[in-house]
């Protein structure tokens, strides 16, 4: 086979699994790369762009199409500019390149700087350090110290685009420095493997650690060819892996067959259930709800979180920021209005977000949400920041009544599966409510599409096909919850009821 160039994203690849190295140079269009790995692609970018900006008048080494360019950029900005920072600087040695996020010149060499988004050292991120430092000595470049730069989640930004503050620099010259002799084998046992065949790995944990692989699918499709239980061990609730392992020991692999020993209370409903094929709704459930009054409101939130914070007194990763509420309003059984509020304009949608909401939710009725801790932490947040709205805010999370405990308490349909998500429940109560034909989807799409439409970018058509999208989805899990409690009454309402 023919000799491959290897970068530290190849290394780390075969660091993970060889096969997926193997994989991902003879076989790419195996490849499957989710969207949870793409928003974490272009969070990385945005956080490497903040923190260029922090060294002011750096040399960034362009040259991403033709690396032979971008290490011969790195060489003259060295000569040219040896007091100045270099962003992406491109090295070689021995067929391995690297490109390295920053590097500071000091009196005693350059510092090496490597960006990571995450919030904390991974080991992983030791080893992507060891592999740079290893190519750039072999340059002579001297290196004065070798650091990672994540983001420091205490950090509150102020305004005015100031982000000093937001990376947490850690010295990892003592964890890098004993790697540094490895590399040389890594780099030789990477060859040897693209210089074979195809290994042969096994699905286990590095199928996740430290990244999801591409190639899962690929890896699980004999296992996906042989015929699995309709109810696997996982959907039993909260079942203890040990448990679980022992049973796949005794060579059981399907919850239907489980000893009743191993199962607690819920379990047992679970087994039950799936094993009659009939769903099971207790009486409880709409006993409780017929107690409450009209009107009543139902509440959902759609919240962003960001690694470079957007808006003043806002953290990396700690603030979710509310930018869009639902609210189906029963005035009286079957009879609905609906209120929105979505801000797309990028700029802080918090006091308006708060102000709508308390003049839509009034202050009489009960409140529905579906895992109540979301929504009352939101609203203890926008209470907090604005202490002239406290006490409606805090009077509304007074009024909440969380729809989750009481479905987990007194329904279960064997196609839920072991789960209470609203979105396992619904298309077992009210089909004709489908997710699936919708451009957002869930909360990972609803960030992903907010972080779309407020990017400078985004064409305009592009921005208000998802705009609407955001309304579909955030109206279809508020009415999805008016569904869920006529369920529970038993109360079946025309068509032209609903909104």
């Amino acid at each position: 086979m023919a000799s491959h160039g290897l970068s530290k994203s190849r290394i780390a690849a075969w660091r993970q699994c060889p096969k997926r190295l193997w994989l991902q140079i003879y076989h790419p269009e195996y490849m499957e790369t989710s969207a949870s790995t793409e928003r974490s692609f272009r969070i990385g970018y945005e956080v490497g762009e903040v923190a260029q900006g922090l060294f002011p008048n750096g040399v960034l080494i362009e040259d991403n199409d033709n690396l032979s360019a971008a290490i011969a950029s790195t060489k003259q900005a060295i000569h040219a500019h040896p007091d100045l920072p270099i962003f992406e600087a491109t090295f070689q040695h021995d067929g391995l390149l690297v490109r390295s996020d920053v590097l500071v010149p000091t009196p005693n060499g350059y510092r090496m700087i490597e960006v990571k988004s995450s919030a904390s050292v991974k080991p992983y991120h030791v080893d992507d350090c060891a592999i740079q430092a290893w190519v750039l000595q072999q340059n002579n470049i001297a290196i004065s110290s070798i650091e990672l730069a994540h983001i420091d989640t205490e950090f509150e930004y102020q305004g005015n685009g100031n982000y000093d503050g937001l990376f947490h620099h850690e010295c990892l010259d003592d964890a890098v420095v004993p790697l540094l002799k490895f590399v040389p084998n890594w780099l030789t046992e990477a060859r040897s493997t693209l210089s074979g065949a195809e290994p042969n790995i096994e699905i286990g944990a590095q199928c996740n650690d430290p990244f999801e692989c591409p190639f899962m699918a690929y890896c699980s499709r004999e296992i996906a060819a042989k015929k699995q239980p309709t109810f696997p061990l996982d959907i039993m609730y909260r079942m203890q892996v040990s448990i679980k392992d022992e049973l796949r020991e005794k060579g059981i692999e399907d919850a239907l067959q489980v000893p009743a020993e191993y199962l607690n209370k819920m379990q047992q409903w679970i087994q039950r259930v799936s094993q009659t094929g009939e769903a099971e709704l207790l009486p409880q459930a709409g006993q409780v709800l017929s107690n409450l009054r009209y009107p009543r409101y139902y509440l959902d939130f759609e919240t962003i979180t960001l690694a470079v914070p957007r808006w003043a007194k806002t953290s990396p990763y700690r603030t979710q920021v509310p930018f869009q509420w639902s609210c189906h309003i029963e005035t009286k059984q079957g009879e609905l209005q609906h209120e929105m509020f979505l801000s797309v304009s990028g700029e802080d949608p918090r006091r308006a977000c708060a102000e709508s909401m308390i003049a839509a939710l009034g202050d009489d009725g009960p409140i529905f949400v579906y895992y109540q801790s979301f929504e009352k932490s939101r609203i203890s947040e926008l209470a907090k920041l604005f202490p002239d709205l406290s006490e409606a805010l805090l009077g509304i999370n007074n009024r909440i009544v969380d729809l989750l405990p009481i479905a987990r308490a007194n329904y279960y349909h064997p196609d839920m599966k072991g789960s209470w998500s609203i979105k396992a429940v619904l298309p077992t109560i009210a089909p004709d409510l489908d997710y699936m034909q919708l451009e957002v989807g869930n909360g990972g799409d609803a960030q992903e599409a907010y972080r779309e439409i407020v990017h400078p970018d985004t064409p305009d058509a592009r921005k208000q096909t998802l705009t609407e999208g955001l309304r579909e989805y955030c109206t279809l899990d508020t009415l999805a919850m008016v569904r869920l409690v006529w369920f529970f009454e038993g109360f079946e309402p025309l068509a032209s009821q609903e909104n």
